[in-house]
């Protein structure tokens, strides 16, 4: 059994719990959040556009209440039955809120909205592809189809009467160096209520970006020179014209050798030499002058 001292205490408690819920539930305080706007009972084959889709609005009520609430706690629904079609202007009033109980909009950002009434209209449209983001240097892009490459969209009509292309979402062509296909949905468009197909297939075709270039200068190695001779002045090639791709063109420098074959040397003195090549990249040497180089020769 609990004697009267630890009842009391327990009292106490309770009541001390009990007012401080009071005056935590008593407290109000302002919220600012956004809400969006919805239509309702719209006309059968018309549609209810406004350039505003959500309000901003200040709303007050308990402040443990306020703690959380969500925008999707408030609804505007505003009714368009009895609007004409074309432009109507309306006023927001605070009782057009739907909001949880012992809650008070008190402020409304815009306080009117541009509600346009518009027939809908149905058409059939070209997709196009959006890209962004560039391919891998050495490549770039040969081909893109969309498959279906047309969509039927509906709609307010003054807004589908001026579509002739829609887009696609955005395609991001960053770091690709191979053909790819993916299955993308339709960019969204203010009055457009339906586009059909939602998705389409688009496959991107890449080929090699090639590029000539010409190395000026171009060193020659003189090979298999019998170790008691030696070059009196480095060979070298007035210039070189390759075409490859960009990336590969810009290390072609580093993974090439222009040679000479010196086994045949004996003595000092003047020669010439053909000039080859090798390497492992993929390129094509178009112009390599001379073809032939002087090489003179002398004791070490």
């Amino acid at each position: 059994m609990l004697n009267n001292k630890t009842l009391l205490k327990i009292l106490s408690v309770l009541i001390a719990l009990g007012m401080w819920f009071m005056v935590v539930a008593g407290h109000e305080e302002m919220k600012e959040m956004t809400v969006p706007v919805k239509f309702t009972n719209i006309p059968k084959d018309r549609i209810a556009m406004s350039d505003d889709t959500s309000v901003t609005i200040t709303i007050k009520g308990a402040a443990r209440l306020l703690q959380g609430l969500e925008n999707s706690d408030v609804l505007l629904n505003i009714d368009v039955s009895s609007f004409p079609e074309g432009q109507s202007s309306r006023r927001i009033l605070p009782t057009d809120f739907k909001t949880p109980l012992r809650m008070e909009v008190v402020d409304v950002k815009p306080n009117s909205l541009l509600v346009t009434i518009d027939k809908l209209a149905t058409k059939e449209v070209r997709v196009l592809p959006s890209v962004i983001g560039d391919v891998n240097k050495g490549y770039k892009v040969e081909k893109i189809t969309i498959k279906p490459n047309t969509a039927t969209i509906t709609g307010a009509e003054n807004v589908v009467n001026h579509l002739e292309n829609i887009s696609t979402m955005q395609i991001n062509l960053s770091d690709r160096s191979e053909n790819f296909a993916l299955n993308v949905s339709m960019k969204e468009y203010e009055g457009v209520t339906r586009i059909e197909p939602e998705n389409v297939e688009v496959m991107v075709k890449l080929k090699e970006d090639l590029v000539e270039h010409e190395f000026n200068n171009v060193p020659v190695e003189c090979m298999n020179l019998k170790s008691d001779l030696m070059l009196s002045n480095a060979p070298s090639l007035d210039y070189v014209v390759v075409r490859g791709r960009e990336d590969v063109i810009d290390t072609f420098l580093d993974h090439v050798t222009f040679l000479t074959d010196c086994s045949h040397i004996n003595e000092a003195g003047n020669y010439s030499g053909s000039v080859a090549y090798k390497t492992n990249l993929m390129v094509d040497i178009l112009e390599l002058t001379p073809q032939k180089i002087n090489l003179e020769i002398k004791k070490r």
